[in-house]
């Protein structure tokens, strides 16, 4: 396997990923937006609330916050949030325990308060994997084949697969077609359905790909690519060992 860095952010990454096959790409994808733990709150306890908000609406709102998540560290944390109105309430307003587990956004609103409304909450956060719940999604991931594009010879140059191209991947340059940055390409086909004389093809490479990965700010891209490989070797091992078994005592293992 072969991986270069194609472009790289605080939140965002791009890599290719070469000489895989679809299933280990899809595999890494699944694993990063369903099963890398992270905090969340968990349940909320109410103390006061005069706001125009349900506790359920707000208890949701709540849960949706992403929360600073360190590698390796499952204990509950509590956080608090009281404000009285007039004001917007934000998530730079909820104080909590952990002054490392915290919220990374602070200017996401919680809820407008007027005149003599108020809150006051108590919020535990806890780790958990967004196959259980939504709110503990950590990234976003996704994939693509790395595009193959080929001119025949009969080519004349003239120019409509150029035009209809919406990523503007071709141009005309020294009686040739040339190709910018090729891996913005989405294989959509719009140049080789628009050329009547079927000179230019669009093809993808089967075991090369382009990975993207964006933070929701819970852990670093650094950590996210480490817990989930980390977890993915976990998984391969205790399928190992289950195959092992089976072989060993002909039975069935329950995975």
């Amino acid at each position: 396997m072969k991986v270069t860095l194609l472009s790289k952010s605080d939140s965002k990454i791009k890599i290719m990923i070469e000489d895989v096959d679809v299933g280990f790409v899809n595999a890494l994808r699944r694993i990063l937006i369903s099963e890398v733990p992270v905090y969340a709150v968990d349940h909320i306890i109410v103390y006061e609330n005069t706001s125009p908000l349900y506790d359920e609406i707000l208890a949701h709102r709540l849960g949706l916050i992403p929360l600073d998540t360190p590698v390796n560290v499952t204990k509950e944390v509590t956080l608090g949030i009281e404000k009285e109105g007039p004001c917007v309430v934000y998530s730079k307003d909820i104080v909590s325990e952990d002054e490392i587990i915290k919220p990374i956004i602070p200017d996401i609103p919680i809820i407008k308060l007027g005149d003599n409304q108020k809150i006051k909450i108590h919020c535990i956060a806890t780790v958990g994997v967004a196959k259980a719940h939504a709110k503990y999604q950590s990234c976003l991931a996704f994939y693509k084949y790395f595009p193959i594009i080929k001119i025949d010879k009969k080519c004349d140059l003239c120019g409509i697969c150029v035009e209809s191209c919406p990523k503007n991947i071709l141009k005309i340059k020294n009686d040739s077609i040339d190709m910018v940055n090729i891996e913005e390409c989405t294989l959509c086909k719009s140049c080789e359905e628009q050329c009547d004389l079927r000179a230019i093809t669009v093809m993808h490479d089967p075991r090369k790909f382009i990975f993207t990965i964006e933070s929701y700010g819970n852990m670093s891209i650094k950590d996210l690519i480490e817990v989930s490989t980390e977890i993915i070797e976990e998984k391969c091992d205790n399928f190992i060992k289950l195959l092992a078994g089976v072989a060993e005592h002909g039975q069935r293992c329950k995975v």
